[in-house]
């Protein structure tokens, strides 16, 4: 189901149908001194706006685009503005770098004293492979072991080798 909001009520819509759900009140306009009073006649259209449905206020903003000559506006788009004084002299936050979710693990040197621990451990932990196969990993480093896992599956058996003498980069 399909739900808009509007200002002033709840509507639903439906398979094609829109109905009203219920009515509220719509917010108080408060003009702050020294600007000029909002006119009865501009009131009247938002309130007459407000009561259209949404097949209406979707027929309404068809026509006012096309006689105002309005374009169609990515939502979220805005024309740019001028910075204020304010917003000049704070310093822009420092970009923040996504956390990197999907990591090759890379053995980068052994332990030549716990070789032959390293070479079981790499057997256990990843799969369809043999003794001898993890043997030319151990001896072939630095290598990349696995690749594309999760955070969380890369650091478990980065945490694993190192147990046993390796040195393990996550890239």
């Amino acid at each position: 189901m399909l739900t808009r909001i509007c200002l002033r009520r709840s509507v639903s819509f439906v398979s094609g149908a829109c109905r009203r759900l219920s009515a509220v009140p719509a917010p108080a306009i408060d003009t702050p001194e020294g600007e000029a009073e909002i006119g009865e006649n501009v009131r009247s259209l938002a309130d007459q706006i407000c009561q259209l449905s949404l097949m209406e206020t979707g027929q309404l903003t068809r026509v006012l685009k096309s006689r105002l000559g309005i374009g169609e506006i990515a939502i979220g788009a805005a024309a740019p503005v001028a910075p204020s004084a304010a917003a000049a002299a704070e310093p822009e936050p420092e970009p923040v770098e996504e956390a990197k979710k999907i990591f090759d693990v890379k053995l980068v040197s052994v332990d030549a004293s716990k070789k032959i621990k390293l070479i079981k451990a790499i057997k256990e932990t990843i799969p369809n492979l043999n003794l001898v196969a993890a043997k030319k990993l151990v001896e072939s480093a630095p290598c990349v072991l696995r690749e594309q896992l999760p955070t969380e599956e890369a650091e478990k058996l980065k945490l694993a080798l190192v147990e046993q003498g390796a040195e393990i980069s996550l890239e």
